[in-house]
């Protein structure tokens, strides 16, 4: 492989370490946070045009929650969620949180605007994470392995 390739895959699976990290530590984190009691508002399947023509739907769940007298409004129903081109997934979190019911809201301490109804890991970030493994481990052993007979010999003659 050369070595425009190999920085190549190295850098993808990088980003997607990154992505996919930042998305499992923060899920987990939410586990340990506060929690009051919330109220959606608003709970509809979302259709949007995917990149190569078609739909992807995903669930919009909007919901208002208190913290220390002061107001908030939230989306986030997990932390890695995906869009879909089946809306299966969608409207069963649509059934979760029908529109008026109460739920309870994890939120950051830190940053009570930084909200979740479903926290903890998700298997969108695992998904995320093993695509960055996969990536960077292939640009690593591109850069590491030789990759002719002629290389190598010559490695072995070094």
């Amino acid at each position: 492989m050369r070595p425009l390739a190999s920085i190549l895959f190295l850098t993808v699976g990088i980003v997607f370490l990154y992505f996919g990290g930042r998305s499992a530590c923060i899920g987990i984190a939410s586990t340990f946070w506060p929690t009051v009691e919330g109220q959606i508002l608003s709970s509809s399947v979302k259709a949007e045009a995917g990149k190569k023509g078609g739909k992807v739907f995903s669930a919009a769940v909007n919901y208002a929650y208190v913290v220390n007298g002061r107001s908030f409004t939230c989306d986030r129903v997990r932390f890695g969620s995906i869009n879909t081109a089946s809306t299966v997934f969608p409207n069963q979190v649509v059934e979760r949180y029908p529109a008026g019911s109460s739920v309870t809201v994890y939120y950051s301490s830190s940053n009570p605007s930084s909200a979740v109804l479903e926290p903890g890991f998700q298997s969108a970030s695992g998904i995320v994470l093993g695509i960055g493994i996969i990536f960077g481990s292939v640009g690593v052993a591109a850069i590491f392995l030789p990759t002719s007979r002629h290389e190598q010999r010559r490695r072995v003659l070094k």
